[in-house]
């Protein structure tokens, strides 16, 4: 992503728009491009890419970035992000900082406009725009990188927002258990467990132990970071990011032969029929199609191979995930 002049409204939005009358997106996804940079530097070895001003169509709660890149050895990538709110901007917040050895949040950030979260820049106050800085050490190739956040008001429409698409799919995957591992953290491999089992469904021959080296979060120790699983799927050779969703009918789009949702969910007891846990209050699943009306999944929860793929009732699936995760998902998917 190399630097360049253009302003937003060059920000390309993400293709699908749901179409019932009255729906109401709760959330944003924009693709950017090389053009959206507008300055760049480099000042001891450093190079700086810093964008334009983007001003989604709603005023937004929380932000996430991700990217797909490949680096050389000793290569890194800082992803930065600052926000406006009422016409005053933040700093710039630290992101992540990534290479293709390494993965690291940052320790708590907090100030007026917001707080970073791990993965996630969650805002005290709705912000009309945001920009992103990358500063590069070494070698990067970046290859793609998105935008994603939450609209406000955000306001849940369980009729439209549980919506299937017409007909039935069914992506054929493997089951893999994250119960069954040998992991001292097994309990909380849901993330990279999911990961895989797209990324094999998809034709990349990759073991459970390595998705877990390349998507581990050095500075807090855990495995679900959603910027680092999709930055670990891109440099596998897929394109991966960080999604929000709407709706269930959204899914057409996104599972299909080429492309598999990893989606966030959480629920409580009796809100999801037939879960492997009770309760959660957040949870990865693979989703692999959808039929009647059911949600196709394949649950690592499971505490065997033979039951992690599911059938989910697709109302209740849609408030565990569009509802209480906010639509929050992982793409994966063949170039």
């Amino acid at each position: 992503m190399g630097a360049g002049g253009s302003r937003f409204k060059s920000g390309c939005p993400d293709f699908f728009m749901t179409q019932h009358p009255g729906f109401r997106q709760n959330v944003f996804n924009l693709v950017h491009a090389p053009s959206d940079i507008e300055r760049s530097s480099v000042d001891d070895g450093i190079k700086t890419e810093t964008s334009a001003v983007f001003r989604p169509d709603f005023s937004f709660s929380s932000l996430v970035l991700s990217v797909n890149f490949r680096a050389s050895e000793g290569g890194c990538l800082l992803l930065e992000a600052q926000v406006c709110q009422n016409g005053e901007w933040s700093g710039f917040y630290k992101l992540g900082l990534l290479s293709m050895q390494f993965k690291r949040s940052f320790p708590p950030q907090e100030d007026a406009f917001g707080r970073v979260e791990t993965d996630e820049l969650r805002l005290s106050a709705p912000a009309e725009a945001y920009r992103f800085r990358l500063k590069y050490a070494a070698d990067i190739s970046l290859s793609g990188l998105w935008a994603c956040g939450v609209c406000v008001p955000f306001a849940y429409d369980a009729q439209t927002a549980s919506l299937l698409p017409g007909g039935a799919f069914c992506k054929e995957v493997k089951p893999i258990s994250q119960m069954l591992q040998n992991h001292a953290d097994r309990r909380r491999i849901c993330s990279p467990t999911s990961l895989c089992m797209a990324l094999n469904s998809l034709g990349v021959d990759v073991s459970l132990g390595t998705v877990l080296q390349s998507v581990f979060d050095q500075t807090v120790g855990i495995y679900g970071n959603w910027a680092f699983n999709t930055a670990a799927a891109g440099s596998l050779g897929m394109q991966s990011y960080v999604r929000r969703f709407s709706s269930l009918e959204e899914l057409k789009d996104f599972v299909t032969p080429d492309s598999l949702v990893v989606a966030s969910i959480a629920y409580k007891k009796g809100e999801l029929d037939g879960a492997p846990m009770e309760s959660t209050p957040g949870h990865l699943v693979l989703v692999r199609g959808w039929d009647k009306d059911k949600i196709l999944a394949a649950d690592p929860a499971a505490s065997t191979e033979e039951s992690v793929l599911r059938a989910y009732d697709a109302r209740q699936f849609a408030r565990a995930w569009l509802l209480n995760k906010q639509g929050a998902a992982y793409i994966v998917r063949r170039k």
